[in-house]
């Protein structure tokens, strides 16, 4: 089963220093990504969701070595040989960076609005060894047609683009240096909806044409099911809950991601949805509570739950991890 893991993460911290007076002393860390362990398969969507500051972003940037790691290892399994990729020299992460590649949330910011499209296209390849124009040109013309792009827009500036065209340019760079996995960062996040699908159906053709991994984050919990195999729920950057996409809906276990599916709008105008709305506020990222970091809103605490940290479990032998105390 290890062969199947493109990623394997054990253990993972990112934490991030207070700093306070003239001196800059560390009075504490927001602990953004704290002791993290899951695996990424190779050829499968990982959806990641969480709200807003649950460490869902910096666990992803930390995979592309984005964020310095405070604690832990991020295996990296490309020709059946895991590597520990926080152990690599600047040559090994230049080299790891071909394989590996972002989308970031914002089209428009990714690129420079003083540069043509076909001068943000092209330094990739330049800075990647590619020294012949012509090899290079092909390579931007294929891309591009690979999401749809007519060839001649490469020498128009990002702002002649709309959102939908601006994020295929930048699925486009991406896939120029054939990557094994894309991490996209709330890719669809900034388009409208009739964008959102023909962004999402084009990735997921580009998926299986090129054998793609995607470690897919966002928000939105209908675009998640639509793109996942798998979901991994995040909380004050715990990985609380982990199943194959159908099962996570089907049989929701912790107490939090139920609440977070709850939130999913009905289309339907007449349907009462019962919604659950948690009470309180989360938790401070650097004063974390003592043991389960969501029992202070939980409905279903337990005198265990406030003192002891629940472990990721897989809880029915067949890969639904969740770290809840109702199930031990």
């Amino acid at each position: 089963m290890a062969d199947n893991n493109i990623f394997r993460l054990e253990n993972v911290k990112v934490w991030f220093p207070v700093q306070e007076g003239f001196f800059k002393k560390t009075v504490g860390h927001v602990k953004a990504v704290d002791d993290v362990t899951i695996n990424v398969k190779r050829n499968e969507t990982l959806g990641i969701v969480g709200e807003s500051g649950c460490g869902k972003k910096t666990l992803g940037k930390a995979m592309m070595l984005l964020e310095k790691i405070t604690g832990g290892h991020v295996y990296y399994n490309d020709d059946g040989t895991e590597r520990d990729i926080t152990t690599f020299n600047k040559d090994e992460v230049f080299q790891f960076r071909k394989k590996v590649q972002m989308i970031f949330q914002d089209p428009y910011s990714a690129m420079n609005p003083m540069k043509k499209i076909y001068t943000e296209m092209e330094e990739p390849l330049i800075i990647h060894g590619y020294k012949d124009r012509a090899e290079r040109e092909a390579i931007m013309e294929e891309a591009l047609k690979l999401v749809n792009i007519p060839v001649d827009y490469l020498f128009k500036y990002p702002h002649e683009f709309s959102g939908g065209q601006r994020q295929r340019v930048c699925i486009a760079r991406a896939m120029e240096i054939n990557p094994k996995v894309l991490v996209c960062d709330e890719a669809v996040s900034a388009l409208d909806v009739s964008i959102q699908a023909q962004v999402l159906n084009l990735m997921k053709d580009i998926q299986k044409e090129k054998d793609l991994t995607y470690v897919f984050i966002a928000h939105d919990l209908s675009v998640v099911q639509y793109m996942s195999d798998r979901i991994l729920v995040m909380y004050l950057g715990k990985a609380v809950e982990m199943a194959d996409s159908k099962e996570l809906y089907d049989n929701t276990l912790h107490p939090y991601t139920v609440s977070l599916l709850s939130a999913i709008p009905v289309p339907v105008i007449d349907r009462e949805k019962n919604r659950i709305i948690l009470k309180g506020d989360v938790p401070s990222p650097i004063n974390k509570p003592s043991g389960c970091p969501f029992h202070k809103r939980c409905d279903k605490c337990m005198k265990i739950c406030e003192e002891v940290e629940p472990e990721l479990k897989d809880v029915d032998g067949k890969g639904h991890f969740v770290a809840c105390h109702l199930y031990d």
